[in-house]
């Protein structure tokens, strides 16, 4: 294959699906993922908004932006332009920590991916169907738009980063671009994407919601396929690098015929994925053994190397209290039930209890998951009292793929994340809405709106 005959190739193929993809032709465990994956998302953005500091960004995107017909889903009924609402609505989407993820991206897809599609549906009247045609394509563009820039730039990419690529394909589907316009608004948008130092923010978190570059790339991925409907050109993606032989340097699977959705995880507490494991460790012993908080005199906890770096003992907001794989793991063990968004707030933190359980864990590099890592994020854990010393295996993380959430945990989630905020019910009227492709997607908003 020649130069010439190259360039473009492979983002033309990811134009193309984007600009074809069908949510109705896809699988059966495809669209019912999706779908839960929405809702999933909602209930991210609603309880994100609940966030100490998240209602800075709100308010920046209504004062930047012009008035118009996307809404903050802030419980404001502000509506904004689709960049700015799409701003807001990804800043407390990954606000919490506890938007789903994917282990081959090591990132969060949908907390970009949904906040700019709907956002675009809205302005465009969509129907819930036309509007997971978007996401769906969105979805499987993200996971290659990651591998390729992890490869290309040999660092760890934000999820806005790559997310930004995807958000754009996704929104171009609903404008109805064609497939040149789509690639323009890919490539204006991997052009200007937001390279965030993620290792950063992990070791260093704070109130100022930077984390995961995913706000700025989900608006980008908006303001990318606008400027690309005005006639703006981009000069092509990564994607079209000779090295990448168009998609097929890519160990992935052929775009559009397998999915990768599904082979992405949920998060059930709001916490860095990494702590996961050891959450779940640590509830196991405590259920099989009955352990109480006051007989613990040690825990020492063993993952690997990235999840042994989160050591903040005093958080000081709720950023860095997600961050905390002791902070976090001492809620668990006094509470003896999964963490909330309550236990981020200052009265946790600040409680002698829970810094008295944060003194007595250390974290300890484990030899085995480190090795796992990333296809797997796992952990053990030792609870020593004054008379037994309780220990688990490799934990995997609750939502995992080697251990999917429940329908019930996932009701579990959606009461604590959405009805909690929103009202008893909130939930179930949006998967219904969600699941009825025919209806207008403004039927989601109300229904947050309303519930």
């Amino acid at each position: 294959m020649t130069e010439q005959s190259v360039a473009s190739f492979g983002t033309r193929q990811l134009a193309e699906y984007a600009c074809g993809e069908s949510f109705s032709s896809a699988p059966d465990a495809v669209r019912n993922d999706l779908e839960r994956r929405v809702l999933d998302t909602f209930a991210a953005i609603v309880s994100g908004y609940r966030v100490e500091g998240i209602d800075a960004a709100a308010d920046y995107a209504a004062e930047t932006f012009a008035t118009g017909e996307s809404t903050l889903l802030d419980g404001s009924t502000r509506r904004l332009d689709p960049s700015g609402a799409t701003y807001a609505n990804a800043m407390a989407a990954n606000a919490l920590d506890v938007d789903d993820g994917n282990r081959i991206a090591e990132g969060h897809p949908a907390a970009v991916l949904v906040p700019a599609t709907l956002a675009a549906a809205e302005g465009v009247e969509a129907t819930v169907g036309e509007f997971l045609d978007a996401m769906l394509a969105g979805y499987e563009i993200s996971i290659r738009a990651s591998v390729a820039l992890h490869e290309r730039t040999g660092m760890h990419n934000s999820s806005g980063s790559w997310g930004a690529v995807a958000a754009a394909a996704a929104v171009s589907r609903l404008y109805g671009y064609d497939v040149e316009t789509t690639m323009d608004a890919m490539g204006i948008a991997e052009f200007n994407a937001p390279l965030s130092p993620v290792m950063r923010s992990v070791a260093r978190p704070s109130s100022s919601m930077t984390k995961d570059g995913i706000g700025w790339g989900s608006h980008l991925g908006v303001a990318a396929a606008k400027l690309a409907g005005r006639g703006f050109e981009a000069s092509g993606t990564v994607f079209d690098e000779i090295e990448w032989n168009g998609l097929e340097g890519l160990d992935l699977p052929p775009l559009g015929r397998e999915y990768t959705v599904t082979e992405s995880y949920y998060k059930p507490y709001p916490a860095c994925r990494w702590i996961h494991s050891g959450i779940d460790a640590a509830l196991a012993l405590l259920e099989e053994h009955g352990i109480a908080p006051d007989e613990i005199t040690q825990v020492r906890a063993y993952s690997h190397r990235k999840a042994i770096e989160l050591k903040t003992p005093r958080p000081s907001t709720p950023d860095a209290a997600q961050y905390s794989y002791p902070y976090v793991l001492a809620i668990t063990l006094l509470r003896g039930d999964w963490i909330t968004p309550e236990q981020l707030n200052e009265t946790w933190r600040e409680d002698d209890r829970v810094h008295a359980m944060v003194d007595r864990i250390s974290l300890h590099l484990d030899e085995e998951a480190q090795r796992r890592y990333p296809e797997q994020s796992v952990s053990r854990v030792e609870i020593h009292t004054s008379s037994e010393t309780y220990r688990s295996g490799l934990t995997h993380p609750r939502g995992s793929r080697e251990r999917p959430m429940t329908a019930e945990e996932h009701r579990k989630k959606q009461q604590l994340f959405i009805d909690a905020h929103v009202g008893s019910g909130t939930a179930e009227q949006l998967r219904r809405v969600l699941s009825t492709d025919e209806k207008p997607v403004s039927a989601l908003v109300s229904t947050l709106d309303d519930g």
